[in-house]
């Protein structure tokens, strides 16, 4: 899944200790707390805007983020909404700004009121956004806080890192909508500092060019353990001349993977220990090399999928010189088609890649392989969520094979049905072919219906899916 965070930037002022003399309070010189909101590159191209209502951020110096309000202090009241996809690269927008005590803070929480909050397409049309119970109203959003944070006396920055990436989930469960899942962390501004570079890889003649849209993870954890082991602190994202920026990392030694998941032929670069000092960029170039010297297959794409969703993996095969061949052929199977079943054939390939769409059919994990040849090569995935409470049992398609002759079309109906054999009529459906070799096309899928058109001789399989099930026709043509 390709990843973005944006953050929050709270220059958290104080209320001086009081003194008392003559039995009279003089409090000392109180700073106010200003907040600033700001954001890294958005990885969905189709969307125009993510738009969260913030109307309170709040602190309290106790980690225990379920007590009543009153162990929270509030920092901040803007009641404004704000666009995150406006903000890029660590800039930050003002938000607002308030006063609180000095001391050490355990827990930072961000109440939205999600139902003045939305994303938006490019062509400005509403998404469908599932939030956080009780999905509507005001949500309270608790950042982690690894280390207290401490605010003296002279003032202090809070920075509120929400990684939208992993925080808005598309498809996730196949009904073409966002599941928000929280996802902050806090830190003092005055002990973090940056990570900054160009990310580049070989052209095709092995130039060195740049490369736009590589993920940049950044990790804590022993650089010498299982990859594994380690834990995400930061997410960044490469823009079209190759340069990302990740801001607000403490000061420390961390882990930094760059890797481009549309461009499997390039092998995932580690740094193993960049260190960052407080106040400074650290400046990082990251060179992301071929996936071989010699002929190799490699899977990249997301690790997750919602019970229901789909994901895309895509795999590049390189010849005996390591370079991606135009036209891999491969083969794609799952080792536990209960967890995760693969959706659409080897043979469907674009741009010199092999790609597969993978269905969640139950929560679990299980391993995705790529073969071609004597090459082989797997990846893991993460089946999550709880099935709905009335999921779909069962698919239908009528009729169950047809033939149609060379140039004619047809149609195909789906019927959903539960547990108790009842019609399910409000889950989404997706249509495929299980191949591309050209024998049919879905010339119009919309609903429980497709239509599909006889190119030439052979036959083929055309498959629908709704949440965790799928059910596949046979289509010959003469």
């Amino acid at each position: 899944m390709k990843r973005l965070f944006a953050t929050f930037l709270v220059l958290a002022g104080t209320a001086g200790v009081a003194c008392y003399q003559d039995d009279t309070l003089h409090p000392l010189a109180i700073s106010p707390t200003k907040v600033f909101i700001t954001d890294d590159p958005f990885p969905f191209d189709t969307v125009g805007s993510v738009n969260i209502y913030v109307t309170r951020i709040e602190a309290s110096t106790s980690l225990d983020t379920t007590s009543q309000a009153g162990s929270f202090v509030t920092i901040a009241t803007p009641n404004k909404s704000f666009d995150l996809l406006t903000l890029q690269q660590g800039a930050t927008a003002f938000v607002g700004q308030g006063t609180i005590d000095a001391g050490k803070y355990a827990a930072i929480r961000m109440t939205i009121d999600v139902d003045r909050s939305s994303i938006k397409y490019a062509d400005g049309s509403n998404a469908v956004v599932i939030w956080p119970y009780p999905h509507a109203g005001e949500i309270a959003l608790y950042a982690l806080v690894e280390q207290p944070l401490a605010v003296s006396a002279t003032g202090g920055e809070i920075v509120i890192d929400f990684d939208v990436g992993r925080s808005f989930l598309y498809n996730f469960t196949g009904h073409n909508d966002f599941v928000m899942i929280p996802t902050l962390r806090a830190v003092n501004s005055a002990t973090t500092g940056a990570i900054a570079g160009t990310v580049t890889g070989p052209d095709i003649e092995g130039n060195p060019t740049p490369i736009e849209n590589a993920n940049i993870s950044v990790f804590g954890g022993d650089p010498s353990r299982f990859s594994g082991t380690w834990y995400l602190v930061a997410t960044g994202r490469s823009d079209s001349q190759g340069h990302y920026q990740v801001s607000f990392i403490d000061a420390g030694s961390w882990i930094v993977q760059a890797e481009q998941p549309d461009l499997p032929g390039l092998a995932a670069a580690v740094a193993p220990s960049v260190q960052v000092s407080a106040g400074n960029t650290t400046h990082l170039d990251i060179s992301l090399q071929r996936a071989a010297l010699g002929s190799f297959i490699n899977i990249t794409g997301p690790s997750s999928v919602g019970f229901g969703g789909t994901v895309m993996l895509v795999a590049a095969v390189g010849d005996s010189n390591g370079i991606p061949e135009a036209n891999p052929q491969v083969t794609w199977t799952s080792r536990n088609t209960a967890v995760a079943a693969v959706l659409l054939d080897s043979s469907f390939v674009a741009d010199s890649l092999s790609k597969v769409q993978i269905l969640g059919t139950g929560v679990g994990s299980t391993w995705i392989v790529a073969s071609s040849g004597a090459l082989k090569d797997s990846v893991t995935i993460q089946v999550s969520n709880t099935p709905p409470s009335n999921p779909v049992a069962s698919i239908d398609l009528t009729p169950a094979s047809m033939t149609i002759a060379k140039g004619d079309s047809n149609y195909f109906t789906a019927t959903l049905r539960d547990s108790a054999g009842n019609v399910l009529t409000t889950p989404q459906i997706s249509w495929f072919l299980t191949d591309s070799s050209g024998v049919a096309t879905i010339i119009w899928a919309s609903g429980n219906t497709a239509w599909i058109h006889a190119n030439i001789s052979g036959s083929t399989h055309l498959r629908a899916a709704s949440e965790s099930k799928f059910k596949d026709a046979t289509i010959t043509v003469p």
